[in-house]
């Protein structure tokens, strides 16, 4: 069985074919604009497509996460949605460099960050895809054994155009693959040629520890086809319990929050990075500003694990205002998360606060203090 940095190594040289030409095919992209050659934007989507699921397989989720955002907007340019001009082209260079400097450093490839990549190629692909609207939930898929896929909605729907069947195929490493004297990344070659790969994932936590050692490691793949389900076991070579249609499989789909948003609810602004939400609340509390200050702590509490809040602009507040402060930090606890204050109100505020009898007990977090 090959060493787990043989597969990397493997998958490193893989990108590096994939990515040789990519900069002068997008730069021939930009020269042609709207009568682009198809088959030049199909081949840089392949490259991208491929780097991300050889990355899934691997965990390398940096690589991964680029990748996939890079082929959201290559996808745009195969439908017609996006055309490409200097701008997307632009946006495209800066994300392929960045995925380069991740292979070429893959070992370090957590440690670096591509939020800048990221962000220009949502804002792309949120301009020319989905009119300005607020990116779809991502879909959470449980496999059998507890790891999680999640799948943005736009990547699901992408893959189900055509009349396409979504399939989760679930291989074993060793006796699927290695035993059959083949390598993952064939398999994932063999996948493509009759439909696409949407994310994989080796499973190398589900082998346990020694009181529990098993002859197995879980190879999940998310994978989107034509064919029908008896079709698909006959060329995947799996029974028929491990080529799961996630069409017929209702309860095994379900919606997580998004990681990174930006959501406007009139005044109020809520940001969130990785899961951590920070809203600023607005100097003039009036009844329509406590209304959207609690539409934007609903929306964190329901997509976010955290939220700060930066009181430093309240200039005046009431009762009303304080009732929601501890309302809100109050249903923050019930469900597990934080509602932190990154710049509390001024002394004076607070001592009034209190003296109308807002206080949290000293549980820690408290908006009001001690």
């Amino acid at each position: 069985m090959l060493e787990a940095h043989e597969l990397t190594q493997g998958f490193v040289e893989d990108c590096r074919e994939h990515l040789e030409h990519i900069e002068s095919a997008l730069m021939d992209l930009e020269a042609a604009g709207a009568a682009a050659d198809h088959e030049l934007v199909n081949s840089v989507f392949r490259a991208a497509h491929s780097i991300k699921g050889g990355a899934g397989m691997l965990g390398l989720d940096n690589i991964k996460t680029l990748s996939h955002k890079l082929e959201n907007v290559l996808h745009l340019l195969r439908t017609g949605e996006l055309t490409p001009g200097r701008e997307t082209i632009s946006v495209l260079l800066k994300g392929f460099d960045r995925l380069t400097d991740l292979v070429e450093h893959v070992h370090e490839s957590e440690t670096l960050s591509i939020d800048e990549q990221v962000q220009g190629l949502v804002r792309i692909a949120m301009a020319g895809g989905a009119g300005g609207d607020a990116p779809p939930e991502p879909e959470r898929i449980p496999l059998e054994q507890g790891g999680i896929f999640t799948v943005d909605a736009v990547s699901l729907e992408q893959a189900r155009a055509g009349g396409n069947y979504i399939y989760l195929l679930e291989y074993d490493l060793i006796h699927d693959i290695h035993g059959k004297n083949a390598m993952p990344f064939d398999v994932l070659k063999q996948l493509t040629d009759t439909g696409r790969i949407i994310d994989c994932k080796l499973d190398f936590q589900a082998v346990g520890g020694l009181d529990d050692f098993g002859n197995s490691i879980p190879f999940h793949v998310l994978f989107a086809s034509i064919l029908e389900h008896k079709y698909v076991c006959g060329l995947v070579k799996l029974p028929p319990e491990r080529v799961r249609d996630i069409a017929d499989a209702k309860d095994a789909v379900r919606f997580a929050p998004t990681d990174t948003f930006r959501e406007e609810f009139g005044c109020v602004v809520l940001d969130a990075q990785q899961g951590r939400g920070s809203l600023v609340v607005p100097a003039e509390l009036t009844l329509r500003s406590l209304h959207n200050l609690k539409a934007g702590m609903l929306a964190a509490l329901a997509r976010c694990q955290e939220l700060s809040l930066d009181l430093r602009p309240v200039v005046r507040c009431d009762l009303l205002f304080f009732q929601l402060l501890c309302s809100a930090h109050a249903s923050f606890r019930a469900q597990g998360k934080r509602m932190t204050i990154a710049h509390a109100l001024p002394q004076e505020r607070l001592a009034g606060a209190r003296a109308l009898g807002f206080g949290c007990g000293g549980v820690g977090g408290c908006p009001f203090g001690a």
